[in-house]
């Protein structure tokens, strides 16, 4: 029963480091699977397949090869020239992620409960450097509350939501589609990298690993499913629309829509813990200062650049990022010949 506490407690953190922002916000599931429209649902359960293996690959690699964080993973996978500059660009994608996350945090409660943007991100960035100073354990529970009501949010939007769609069930005329499933998986793996490589170090028993890969990637996809066939049921009125769920949302009372701002603040605050702690724990590896000073110094700068801005770069690193997750994903599923002794 321990076990498979831990395993759901994982599987949490899993999904939390995935969903965020974009997820919430509907953007994302609208770009890389509703415009596609019935051909999306295809998508999304390839999608949840390679989650669910990928996921239990990524983790059992760092399980298998000792690897604490993404630093000597990518060496382990790409030798040392190669891993440095993949670790180069992972480190610049992920604080910038990170930076963008703050500054939603921030954006969120000055939108909705009129706290100044400034004193928003200061809060955030100070109750995330309270957690984060408890370890991984702390990261573990966070998730394992937060999660919940994301899913509960999701079963809303099912309740809520009609089955039908104005879009007509067709062959797909182009497979288009599925380079954007793989693009979507691997740009999510490659940001949760940075959480799943120190939990498959961390964790001793193989089968937790499996078990919560098995159930995050089965919960992601179910979340996918239903926000995507929310929209897709909705398609000509949120197909333009900047946060395409606010349309299935609109129509809830005042308190649902309050869950919802609970539920998309915690996305972007869950994404934004786990990057920092990825983050901290490759900067450890090559410098040796006190996890907590780490962590500081990290919400210092992105608070820094929240100020001056973020957006021009973060254009050209997300691309960028999706086809580094990408390369780190064909390594894993092809190893290198010193690899090759492992079971897969």
């Amino acid at each position: 029963m321990k076990l498979w506490g831990k395993s759901i407690q994982v599987a949490a953190t899993y999904i939390g480091t995935v969903v965020g922002a974009g997820f919430a916000s509907g953007q994302e599931i609208l770009a890389f699977f509703t415009s596609y429209g019935h051909a999306g649902t295809i998508g999304i359960l390839i999608a949840t397949a390679f989650f669910v293996w990928l996921g239990y690959k990524m983790m059992w690699l760092a399980h298998t090869l000792r690897t604490p964080s993404y630093e000597s993973f990518n060496q382990k996978l790409f030798g040392t020239m190669i891993g440095r500059t993949m670790n180069v660009l992972v480190f610049l994608t992920l604080f910038g992620v990170t930076t963008v996350m703050l500054a939603g945090a921030g954006s969120v409660l000055e939108e909705q409960f009129h706290i100044p943007y400034l004193a928003g991100t200061i809060a955030t960035a100070f109750f995330a450097l309270l957690l984060l100073r408890k370890g991984l354990d702390q990261l573990l529970i966070v998730n394992a509350i937060v999660v919940p009501s994301m899913f509960l949010f999701a079963l809303l939007i099912l309740l809520d939501g009609s089955a039908d769609s104005p879009l007509p069930i067709t062959t797909p005329s182009s497979y288009e589609f599925l380079w954007k499933t793989v693009l979507y998986v691997s740009f999510n793996l490659a940001m949760a990298q940075s959480v799943l490589i120190p939990i498959g170090y961390a964790i001793r028993e193989s089968i937790i690993l499996l078990r919560a890969a098995v159930i995050g990637g089965i919960v992601l996809g179910f979340m996918l499913l239903v926000v995507h066939t929310a929209m897709l049921a909705n398609w000509n009125d949120v197909r333009f629309m900047d946060i395409p769920i606010l349309f299935i949302t609109e129509k809830w009372n005042e308190w649902l829509q309050l869950f919802f701002v609970f539920v998309l603040y915690s996305e972007i605050f869950t994404t934004l813990i786990s990057n920092v702690f990825g983050i901290g724990q490759q900067l450890r590896e090559l410098i040796n200062v006190p996890e907590s000073r780490l962590y500081l110094l990290l919400f210092l700068c992105a608070f820094i650049l929240c100020l001056i801005g973020y957006s021009q770069l973060l254009m050209f690193l997300y691309p960028l990022f999706g086809y580094l997750g990408l390369t780190t994903l064909c390594r894993m599923i092809v190893p290198r010949a010193q690899l090759s002794r492992h079971r897969y």
